[in-house]
């Protein structure tokens, strides 16, 4: 093995510990789950703490929402961490590890890689290899078996073709031939298993022993022989491989090959104080697997009973209270997409009481103007985002602005917990909208659970975004017809409309103010179109700038402009004057080569009478000042 020598790393200790942030998929996973409780309990003894940066897929697909997942890697913050590790087994994104172990070297941080080797990292494999040539082994030169066959797992996968090399081998040494006809494959999975034993039975040519690449499918094949009448293990042997925990729970229990991921973690804890310490370490690893002998080969006739009831009644409680929190997360989205504000979206998250857990999401999210599926970010998180929920925050003051270095609130009280962060990445197809945290105990119960609660956040916070910008686009939608866009007054139609829902309240008179623009040809002849823009602009801004209750202001094209509102008295001569003071101002502050001044009409008249009445008389008056200017002749 060849020795990789490290420099010494200084770093301190955050909050009290040492961090060890792990990247890895589907932590659910049996194997995964087995990892990390073990690691776990021996990091939290050596003053560990881990970080798991996680997906719920396996990223194989290559997905927009495996895409989005990828993005909770960005969240490691490798000022804090003191080693990474990469558990790379179910993890099918070649890329994205690769990004990780460039943006660790970047910062000086170790990494080590379980299940795979790379340049420049301390590579920790599996001897899958070795461990499954000890049950093949077992069975043909133990008990002396030569009439035997193989169920693998997939077809030209690296793991699969391994062990189809290790079985050739063993036949080979023990002069057994190699039959084509009796290798089957199960794809590491119970249907195609289920019907390779049927081929088997089917051309009556089941054998003596049955070896199969994995736990899953010898527990399936064992099943299906006794199904069939077949005896286990007098009439077939059945082996596996993998160690999983189901081996202990069926009947007969399995003889398999695992690895003691305890023995593994205390292995790689002290591996971590030798790599912080800057001693030279081993660059290749190898964790070694072990026979596990049982009742399916016949070796041991009476084990150590375990209650397969009880392991029963466990996984149907789980699965019903699976099937009762899935059921309640469909109905808290309905109730979560259709929430009128971000206060109302926590509380609703408060009241499925999640046990601690954190959901932070980028602000934008509370932002009804972006499009949420349009919005290509530029950085996945942004350094200041928002609090939108914590088992342990008083609901009352969420949601909250929240710097993403925390990770979450009351951090010290979880580290001091001693239980692993577990965070995803929180996406709406392949955009990050924020993460969550899980910091609740290890428990497979809970950990099985992970993928549905960020599929629920997933969906509640990207359809809740969807429908606010859907109502958002209405409004907009309805301003574009009922709005002016150079002015941003009403238009013609949209002043009629909304003097129709103009409430009169206790005002006996009607006011109508027409506004027309001086010498608007001449500005826009000298000066261009962009300076006649702006003097209807700011002929608008002086009409909207009057100071009356429940006024409408309105463009009706070109530059006539018209205000209306009910008032108790004839107020006239004061809006004009309003409106001629507010354009001197202008004219003093803006510095353009031209003054601005607008011909204004008042009429006021019993509030009865029809707006276009008082209009003509408002409009006659505003022509006849017009005609009293010097500067008539430039319109």
């Amino acid at each position: 093995m060849q020795p990789i020598i490290l420099e010494r790393i200084v770093h301190k200790v955050y909050n009290g510990y040492r961090i060890i942030a792990v990247c890895i998929s589907k932590i659910f996973d049996e194997r995964k789950y087995s990892f990390i409780k073990a690691l776990s309990d021996h990091a939290g003894k050596a003053g560990y703490r881990l970080f798991i940066y996680h997906t719920c897929s396996d990223l194989y697909w290559q997905t927009k929402a495996e895409k989005g997942e990828t993005a909770v890697f960005q969240l490691i913050d490798y000022d804090i961490t003191d080693i990474v590790v990469t558990f790379e087994e179910g993890f099918f994104d070649a890329e994205t590890l690769e990004n990780i172990r460039t943006e660790a070297a970047a910062h000086g941080k170790p990494v080590v890689c379980i299940g795979a080797e790379h340049e420049g990292c301390i590579n920790v494999t599996f001897d899958f290899k070795t461990g499954f040539e000890q049950v093949v082994r077992h069975v043909v030169e133990r008990h002396g078996i030569k009439d035997v066959c193989l169920i693998a797992g997939l077809k030209g996968e690296k793991d699969s073709e391994e062990r189809i090399g290790v079985y050739k081998k063993v036949l080979r040494e023990n002069g057994i031939p190699f039959d084509e006809d009796r290798l089957y494959y199960g794809d590491y999975w119970s249907a195609p298993t289920i019907k390779a034993v049927r081929k088997m039975i089917g051309k009556n040519d089941v054998p003596r022993a049955v070896i199969c690449a994995n736990d899953m499918m010898a527990i399936t094949a064992g099943a299906e022989l006794q199904k069939q009448g077949y005896r286990i293990p007098e009439d077939v042997i059945i082996t596996g491989f993998d160690g999983s925990v189901e081996a202990k729970y069926c009947t007969p229990m399995l003889t398999t090959s695992e690895c003691s991921y305890d023995n593994m973690s205390e292995m790689l804890i002290k591996l971590f104080e030798d790599i912080l310490a800057g001693k030279t370490v081993e660059k290749d690893i190898s964790v070694n697997y072990s026979l596990d002998i049982s009742q399916s080969c016949g070796c041991i006739a009476e084990a150590i009973q375990i209650n397969t009831g009880e392991h029963i009644r466990k996984l149907r409680d789980r699965f019903n209270r699976y099937q009762d929190e899935e059921r309640v997360l469909y109905e808290t989205s309905s109730e979560f997409m259709t929430c009128d504000s971000p206060e109302e979206c926590s509380r609703i998250l408060g009241d499925f009481d999640f046990d601690r857990t954190a959901v932070v999401i980028n602000k934008e999210c509370l932002d009804d103007t972006v499009n949420p599926v349009g919005n290509r970010r530029e950085k996945a998180f942004d350094d200041e985002m928002c609090l939108l929920f914590c088992t342990e925050s008083d609901i009352n003051d969420l949601p909250k602005d929240f710097n993403k270095r925390s990770v979450i609130p009351w951090l010290d009280k979880a580290l001091e917990a001693g239980d692993p962060l577990v965070i995803s990445a929180l996406c709406f197809t392949d955009i990050p909208q924020g993460y969550v945290c899980f910091y609740f105990p290890i428990r497979m119960e809970e950990y099985g659970k992970i993928p549905l609660y960020v599929n629920f956040l997933n969906t509640s916070i990207g359809s809740y975004r969807n429908v606010k910008y859907q109502k958002y686009m209405a409004r907009h939608i309805e301003d574009i017809y009922k709005l002016d866009t150079l002015t941003e007054l009403y238009n013609r139609n949209g002043f009629y409309n909304a003097l129709e829902k103009l409430e009169r309240g206790e005002n006996k008179y009607a006011l109508v103010v027409s506004v027309d623009v001086d010498g608007l040809k001449y500005i826009n002849d000298h000066y261009g179109h962009e300076a006649g823009d702006y003097a209807i602009r700011a002929a608008a801004e002086a009409v909207n700038s009057v100071k009356l209750e429940n006024k409408i202001c309105g463009r009706f094209g070109g530059d006539e402009l018209a205000l209306f509102a009910y008032v108790n008295s004839d107020c006239g001569e004061q809006v004009k004057a309003q409106i001629a003071e507010y354009l001197s101002e202008l004219n003093r502050k803006s510095g353009k080569p031209f003054a601005l001044s607008a011909s204004v009409g008042a009429a006021v008249s019993s509030a009865d009478t029809d707006f276009d009445e008082i209009m003509k008389l408002s409009d006659k008056r505003m022509y006849e000042e017009k005609s009293r200017k010097p500067n008539r002749r430039r319109d």
